[in-house]
């Protein structure tokens, strides 16, 4: 026991002390966290993702489940996270220097792992699970086997997703940036287009113009240039939207860019650079990108500015926050530079040349009422019928904000039931940081209450659920996006089908499947008995797996099996049978 609490403080001493270098460490420190793999890479840090930036780097594992997977250096497994959406299947293994690696979509957890995974599930009786571990439980050694590679949570195909971060501050760390591992890479980046905006205040609310895109051509080695030649015609503000994406050696991937930088005429007045962020500012990708090409685009679409509402954190260079400032008539030389995570290096250069005065962007005089300020709270109904509440700082700048009535057609089968009009707030395009409320005046019979919720409506009319809760009359929920939205009800319960029969013997069969299937909510929960017995559940894309080897279900009797689940509208559904093992 001396010694056990001689590790503990000594391994905090060190964490401690060493917390401050976590993110400038040898990359000898660190091991390949898999044995017997090609060694290529599907994405790395910082790529744009929906809604936040990727937080590590996936590693291929040759299209399949089941390698090794390795401690990168000597530790302990301090959180152990089960879940269906996510990382699945992770370990979190904290180390000496002050870092904390993070390995996800596992398959299988090393035995003394999964054993008390196992154990504490059945426990608290939860099928997703998140547990903190004290550095005797599980210590481990760099090149250690501790679990093996799968395809879990929001997983799109069998890989191994790997972080570094900063144990104390949970800062993640770009991990090919730093020079923990080196992918071969001799390719510098991409650059696809370039795009020109004109900005303008008005009473401290931005006005931007429409947008204007520009075709861009590879010259001789890395450098770039503009299709058409000749200067572009530019107002007295403005700034510059960059679209790349980068490559690597022997793989067709696309990847994220790491660093840009901008000069006009030879100053540097823009650099954006994503060395590591901490998780509560992973959204303020949609401030980085712009939003409305970076939505659809398969590329990196970078705005070369820094919005009314950004933070400062990813631009080291910023001058006149990117807002380039042309006389009438003045020519200017732009020189944007784009580089990977392995310091490739790709250039375009271009001139400019201020339009007249009389050609620039001028704002109209917006309708004030309409404001949504970033710092306020906006709130604005219609008809008396739909509500809307969008917090402060939820929004990367000042806008206007649009409440009406749609005359979309809502699309929905027999089963779903329409109960109000549709209803448009504001305009998908603009991001919100923050989630907004949006509400309904919506009677319903006290009956149908459980099974009623509010739905987005796609621009072809289609629905998909978001949720909500009454509070008298009024139905009520959070979401993350502008869009249109209606109310809808229903009541068909989720369906279950085994993969086995009733009675079944099943005495070769490691697991027994069922198949879950809702036609609107989604499954929100499952449980199963055996013999009476509370019993674990892997759930993963539609399937629900019992493990009878983990549950002990032998003795070549009948065991009787209830099955579970319920939908996001409150709908339930039950199957029971038999099994013989």
């Amino acid at each position: 026991m001396r010694h056990a609490r001689y590790f503990l403080v000594t391994f905090f001493t060190i964490l401690a002390t060493l917390t401050s270098q976590a993110q400038s460490l040898d990359a000898g420190y660190y091991d390949f966290p898999l044995r017997n793999v090609a060694g290529y890479y599907s994405a790395n840090f910082g790529e744009m993702r929906a809604n936040h930036f990727h937080s590590g780097i996936d590693i291929k594992t040759d299209g399949v489940e089941g390698k090794s997977v390795v401690a990168a250096a000597d530790g302990y497994v301090s959180r152990i996270f089960q879940s269906p959406s996510g990382y699945g299947l992770a370990l979190y293994v904290t180390h000496p220097n002050g870092t904390t690696t993070v390995y996800g979509h596992l398959s299988r957890f090393r035995k003394d792992i999964a054993d008390y995974v196992f154990a504490e599930r059945h426990r608290q009786k939860k099928h997703r699970i998140d547990l903190y571990c004290t550095p005797e439980q599980f210590p481990v050694k760099r090149g250690e086997v501790i679990a093996l590679s799968g395809n879990s949570g929001s997983s799109g195909g069998p890989h191994l997703h790997f972080e570094i971060r900063n144990a104390a501050t949970q800062k993640t760390m770009n991990i090919f940036a730093a020079g923990i591992f080196s992918p071969k890479d001799d390719i510098s980046p991409l650059i696809q287009k370039l795009h020109y905006i004109e900005v303008d205040s008005v009473s401290g609310v931005p006005r931007h113009s429409a947008i204007k895109s520009y075709s861009v051509v590879k010259g001789e080695g890395s450098l770039y240039r503009l299709k058409d030649t000749l200067p572009l015609a530019v107002g007295r503000k403005g700034y510059f939207v960059v679209e790349v994406s980068d490559r690597k050696n022997d793989t067709s991937n696309r990847y994220g860019v790491y660093h840009i930088t901008a000069e006009a005429d030879g100053v540097p007045y823009f650099e954006y650079r994503n060395d590591g962020f901490t998780f509560d500012i992973t959204r303020y990708c949609n401030a980085v990108s712009y939003y409305p090409l970076q939505r659809s685009s398969r590329n990196e679409v970078i705005r070369l500015a820094h919005i009314q509402g950004g933070i400062k954190t990813f631009y080291p260079t910023l001058v006149n926050r990117g807002v380039i400032t042309t006389q009438e008539g003045e020519l200017r030389t732009i020189c944007i530079k784009a580089t990977d995570d392995c310091l490739n290096t790709s250039t375009l250069e271009f001139e400019i040349l201020g339009k007249p005065d009389k050609d620039s962007f001028v704002s109209k005089e917006p309708d004030y009422d309409r404001i949504a300020y970033i710092g306020n709270t906006f709130s604005a109904a219609a008809d008396d019928i739909f509500g809307v509440e969008i917090p402060a700082k939820a929004l990367y700048e000042s806008v206007e904000i649009d409440i009406l009535r749609s005359d979309c057609v809502i699309k929905a089968d027999s089963t779903v039931k329409i109960l109000s009009e549709a209803y448009s707030i504001g305009d998908c395009n603009i991001p919100l940081h923050k989630s907004m409320k949006v509400s309904f005046v919506c009677p319903v019979e006290q009956s149908l209450r459980g099974h009623t919720a509010i739905a987005a409506v796609s621009d072809k009319g289609t629905i998909s659920f978001l949720g909500g809760s009454f509070q008298g009359n009024i139905i009520s929920q959070k979401t993350s996006s502008f869009g249109t939205f209606c109310v809808v009800a229903e009541s068909t319960p989720p369906s279950i089908t085994p993969n086995f029969t009733s009675g079944a013997d099943c005495r070769e069969r490691k697991k027994i499947i069922f198949a879950l299937k809702d036609n609107f909510a989604g499954i929100a929960s499952y449980n199963a008995t055996i013999d009476g017995k509370w019993v674990a559940i892997d759930y993963h894309k539609g399937k629900a797996a019992i493990n009878l080897d983990d549950e002990g279900i032998t003795g070549g009797v009948e065991h009787s099996i209830t099955f579970t689940t319920t939908d996001s509208c409150g709908n339930k559904a039950s199957w029971s049978g038999t099994i013989v093992r």
